[in-house]
């Protein structure tokens, strides 16, 4: 079990139903740091997900279908083991609930990202 626990905590955790976004987030982690990445491209998986796994940053999309990303944040919360996991929520919209974001301790990142800035948030945010 400890063996698990140590890798679950270099895994990323992405959540973006957009498959180049994902594979994009991925390819560049991978390749660039010593993180694991697991790409889920639907909420109420990564919900289900989310029971076994305790990553040590969560990339998560802010419009998706079913649970939006801040729904799909309150309710990885309601998980103990998942609260204090650091969230970066990734969107291309231009309204967004700061206030909230802000109460939640949730940082933001632009679609279309640049790799410096992700790489800068991953090195700062990310759990070992």
């Amino acid at each position: 079990m400890q063996k698990i626990d140590a890798v679950e905590e270099k895994t990323i955790l992405i959540v973006d139903d957009d498959r180049d976004i994902g594979e994009t987030l991925q390819a560049i982690i991978s390749a660039e740091t010593s993180y694991r990445t697991l790409w889920i491209a639907e909420s109420d998986l990564a919900l289900l997900s989310a029971q076994h796994l305790r990553p040590s940053l969560i990339l998560l999309d802010y419009l998706m279908p079913i649970l939006d990303g801040m729904k799909l944040y309150d309710r990885l919360q309601d998980m103990e083991h998942m609260r204090g996991v650091p969230v970066v929520l990734i969107t291309a919209a231009t309204a967004l609930p700061y206030r909230d974001l802000q109460e939640r301790g949730i940082r933001i990142l632009r679609k279309p990202f640049d790799i410096p800035e992700l790489l800068a948030l991953l090195a700062t945010l990310a759990t070992t």
